[in-house]
């Protein structure tokens, strides 16, 4: 059984929820706003298991595409699950066929089928392949297969097929899961504002846990993708939990949660880690590090590091900044030893994951937008405040008057 709770919200689409999942005698929560850790083949990029327990991280994806160079893929046929298979008992699992980071471009679709990029080519994969593996590995939650459209300019026809196509994968899905683990409807419709409110409709209509929407080739800047999934956005319903691909830098997921999304892909982090970065970003925007001014990450490649002996941040209380200096990654990058990015991945996801933490304290707090205002300000994010009024009076939250939460079982 899953229920999200809304604990708090504002008419401004700001939510502060909570999503429950209990199954075998075992209760795993979600708390909302937050990501989804990123995984490569069933791994956290560069972290083992054991390093990924230091980090206050509830939930991770896994991107089935990756398994698919062969199939049926070997992992699927251990006997207790991808919990086990890839030791990660304690935390949620959420499936996906495709990498939420990162979307590749896709040859062609057709009713029988899918096509995914794996590393040994295109692949094809069925909706009873897919339900049949999803099965399988028993997650908790996983994305109903979707007619992902990757062309710059479809036509409308194609548009329309692409929301057809996906709600029957949908219907199918929904069929054919075992129970146990819980069906997170596509919302798709591409740049079309009629099929993305036909297909945010015709979604919310079956009985799914929540909704998935990709945000990757949908407009050129952050502010034209959030525009686009606004419109989907605005006819889901309230009480289910919205998760969005392609959202994924501080600022502009400040901006997503103020149009009601939920949940974000934490790919982010592993893509800073790739180019030898460190977050800096504040989390008190009452305290500035003055080194590093009003950069959101500094680049341990530069040769200004060579003799910093500081942690990424004096505040911060992961391994990293616990143990190391920036010094010694910089030396460790420039040696192309593999303790770099390690370091490197378990500073920046724990506080990826302390940056949503701050964020649902300041909900709790009713000072979110002052947050989000003075955050966007300090990090050169001007278009925000033209997008919205970020006002005191706006900050005040309304705590639900339905015994201060909405309720929704599945």
């Amino acid at each position: 059984m899953a229920t999200f709770e809304l604990l708090k919200t504002t008419e401004h689409s700001i939510r502060l929820g909570r999503m429950t999942i209990l199954r075998n005698h075992e209760r795993k929560i979600l708390n909302t706003p937050n990501c989804l850790a990123c995984t490569a083949r069933g791994s956290v990029p560069h972290l083992t298991p054991d390093s990924l327990r230091e980090i206050p991280v509830e939930a991770l994806e896994i991107t089935l595409e990756q398994f698919l160079d062969v199939q049926p893929p070997p992992s699927s046929l251990f006997p207790n699950g991808a919990h086990k298979f890839f030791n990660l008992e304690e935390y949620l699992l959420f499936f996906d066929v495709r990498d939420p980071g990162e979307l590749k471009k896709i040859p062609f679709n057709t009713d029988k089928f899918a096509s995914v990029i794996t590393s040994q080519g295109i692949r094809k994969i069925t909706p009873d392949d897919y339900v049949k593996y999803v099965n399988s590995y028993n997650p908790e939650m996983f994305a109903s297969l979707s007619d992902t459209i990757t062309a710059e300019s479809p036509s409308p026809k194609r548009i329309k097929k692409s929301v057809n196509r996906t709600l029957t994968w949908l219907d199918h899905a929904l069929a054919n899961i075992k129970e146990g683990i819980h069906v997170f409807g596509a919302v798709v419709g591409h740049d079309n504002h009629e099929e993305r409110v036909r297909s945010a409709q015709e979604t919310a209509n079956r009985k799914v846990a929540g909704f998935v929407l990709n945000g990757h080739d949908l407009g050129n800047t952050s502010k034209e993708r959030l525009d686009i999934l606004k419109t989907s956005i605005n006819h889901l319903p309230k009480d289910k939990i919205r998760i969005a691909y392609g959202i994924e830098k501080p600022a502009d997921i400040l901006r997503g949660i103020l149009e009601g999304i939920d949940v974000f892909d934490a790919s982010y982090p592993s893509k800073m880690t790739s180019a030898g970065k460190a977050f800096v970003f504040s989390l008190n925007n009452d305290k500035w590090d003055t080194d590093t001014g009003c950069s959101q990450h500094i680049n341990l490649l530069e040769g200004q590091y060579r003799t910093d002996y500081q942690p990424f941040i004096q505040t911060c209380k992961c391994y990293a900044c616990r143990n190391h200096t920036r010094a010694y990654v910089h030396h460790l990058l420039n040696a192309r030893e593999m303790l770099a990015n390690v370091l490197l991945m378990s500073h920046n996801l724990y506080h990826y994951s302390q940056f949503f933490k701050k964020i649902r304290e300041s909900m709790e707090q009713d000072t979110f937008l002052q947050f989000a205002e003075q955050f966007l300000q300090r990090y050169g994010e001007e278009e925000y405040k033209n997008d919205h009024e970020v006002t005191l009076e706006n900050a005040e939250f309304s705590i639900n008057q339905n015994k201060t939460e909405h309720n929704s079982s599945f």
